[in-house]
């Protein structure tokens, strides 16, 4: 190649597997999202929003109103076109050439791409162990990377993507407690859908990721929180550009912040409610359940038939998601979909698995 070169890690840099990009007419439920549709209010302060004029360069309307729910003052807040701009912004400030970053996986892919653009040396530690027809934290993987030389930076997901394991809150503080020069960057952004799981507060070295749009129905607005210790804040903010967050998601977003409390326990029903019905509706022998939250189920497929199963509903018009992405081959994502479509996916579902042949797991 002739002319002007990257730095050689964005060069040889592939783009991380995601979920979404279903065609007009395919029905998506490769995806993680609540099918409701997002609050009025919300809808309304986004389409008012002036789009004539800059919003507030940094955002601090928006800054000081997560301040104010999370208990903590406007400066240990930072937000984002979405969490994944502030896990950018977080392996920007902390990680970098002659660092050490740490993945807890399985895990969403963006945490490892961004930090391996930073130039940082990546480690995947692999914390979810299958047994019993369920998957469960382990922790001893993470111990023993940490302990093997200097990490400026571990992401972990609390719960985990598509595991849904998470740690226990004492088990994260003594991690946080004995690496001191440690940034735990903990990513919340399934909380809010998962099963009896509170959220966690910042410390020094413990950093929490918020996505609240998930539950509402917000991803198109883009728009994500970070909650930590000042410094670590500030320079996260450093790493962003100005006027990163939109007008429109700034003012939706103080709205949404405002009704989040109130329009939570109704979504979660009615999310319980419809995952419940679809869950029934593609009930099979041929699928085992693994990780079950409000907006997705993981099941396990024959290890030679699920990616084969994916293709096949691909090809009936219903996207589903192949988890060997995740590090998790024989798996399968299914995400919730509203219940007119629900007969839909179950129809395509099963004949996916007539047409490969799919036998019960073992």
């Amino acid at each position: 190649m002739s002319g002007p070169r990257p730095r050689p890690e964005l060069e040889a840099l592939a783009p991380a597997v995601h979920g979404g990009g279903a065609a007009p007419g395919e029905l998506d439920a490769s995806t993680a999202l609540s099918p409701l549709a997002p609050p009025d209010a919300v809808v309304a302060a986004a389409r008012a929003a002036p789009l004539d004029r800059y919003p507030p360069v940094d955002a601090a309307p928006l800054r000081a109103a997560y301040a104010r729910v999370a208990g903590l003052a406007p400066d240990a807040v930072a937000v984002g076109a979405g969490s994944v701009e502030l896990i950018w912004a977080l392996a920007r400030a902390y990680g970098g050439p002659g660092r050490r970053v740490v993945v807890a996986a399985p895990a969403f892919g963006e945490y490892a791409q961004a930090a391996r653009a930073s130039g940082a040396t990546v480690d995947v530690a692999w914390t979810a162990r299958e047994a019993d027809g369920a998957f469960a934290w382990d922790g001893a993987p993470l111990a023993r990377a940490l302990d093997g030389g200097e990490v400026a930076l571990v992401f972990l997901a609390r719960p985990g993507s598509p595991t849904l394991v998470a740690p226990a809150p004492a088990a994260l503080a003594a991690l946080a407690a004995a690496h001191p020069r440690t940034l735990f960057v903990v990513d919340e952004a399934y909380q809010p859908v998962a099963l009896d799981l509170a959220p966690l507060r910042p410390s020094e070295n413990v950093a929490i990721l918020r996505s609240d749009t998930k539950i509402l129905g917000l991803a198109g607005l883009r728009l994500g929180a970070l909650l930590a210790a000042p410094p670590v804040a500030h320079a996260v903010r450093a790493a962003l550009p100005p006027w990163n967050v939109s007008a429109p998601a700034q003012a939706a977003g103080l709205v949404a912040i405002e009704t989040l409390a109130a329009e939570l326990p109704a979504r979660r029903a009615r999310l319980a409610a419809l995952a419940a019905a679809q869950r029934a509706l593609v009930d099979d022998p041929r699928l085992s359940p693994r990780a079950a939250a409000l907006t997705f189920t993981v099941y396990r497929i024959s290890p030679d038939s699920a990616s084969a199963v994916v293709a096949a509903a691909a090809a009936r018009g219903v996207r589903l998601r192949d988890c060997a992405s995740f590090g998790l081959p024989g798996c399968v994502r299914v995400g919730l979909v509203d219940a007119p479509e629900q007969p839909r996916l179950a129809a395509a579902l099963r004949a996916a698995l007539d047409a490969v042949g799919a036998t019960p797991p073992s």
